[in-house]
């Protein structure tokens, strides 16, 4: 599975409901929280790839925080993508990241593009609900920053665009 279906099939992409795996970019989920990525659904166990070269964070789930195992990738150009509900153990992340990225504490590792990140689950909770996601809702939780994490946040469907121009002109993302 790639970007492309996403792009081609509506109903793995965020369609603003903000029912699990579709929920839209800045869809409002109640009053305190706006959904800041979009949720794709995909099979439990679908391998997640760097979308950019860059180094990666390997966050492990905390309980009562709603994104569950995570990866955070601060690209070489200077946006950050958010990766979130990886695993389906919130208690180990044996099959949330791959074997050399599980144990590293607070440290972050170089990786190139194309990396295999992680894996799609259902960790965490839903933060607008606080209930736990259940296995048939398994999705990920993808956010684009295009400027740092700690800047305003853009729509995911933008990089996905983006990433179709860089295609077209020589098959790389950039």
């Amino acid at each position: 599975m790639s970007w492309a279906d996403f792009r081609d099939r509506p109903e793995l992409r965020g369609a603003g409901t903000g029912a699990p795996g579709r929920g839209g970019w800045r869809y409002q989920r109640n009053e305190h929280h706006v959904h800041r990525g979009i949720d794709l659904k995909a099979p439990i166990g679908t391998a997640l790839l760097a979308v950019e070269e860059g180094r990666a964070e390997f966050i492990t789930a905390v309980a009562g925080r709603g994104g569950g195992h995570r990866v955070r990738l601060h690209g070489a150009g200077g946006a950050v993508y958010h990766y979130l509900h990886l695993g389906t153990d919130p208690a180990s992340t044996r099959d949330a990241f791959p074997a050399e990225f599980a144990d590293l504490g607070d440290r972050s590792v170089r990786v190139e593009a194309g990396t295999v990140v992680g894996y799609l689950g259902h960790t965490g909770g839903s933060v607008a609900g606080g209930t736990p996601i259940p296995a048939r809702a398994a999705h990920l939780h993808f956010q684009y920053h295009p400027d740092g994490f700690d800047a305003e946040d853009a729509d995911p469907a933008a990089f996905f665009a983006l990433v179709e121009a860089d295609l077209a002109r020589d098959g790389h993302v950039r």
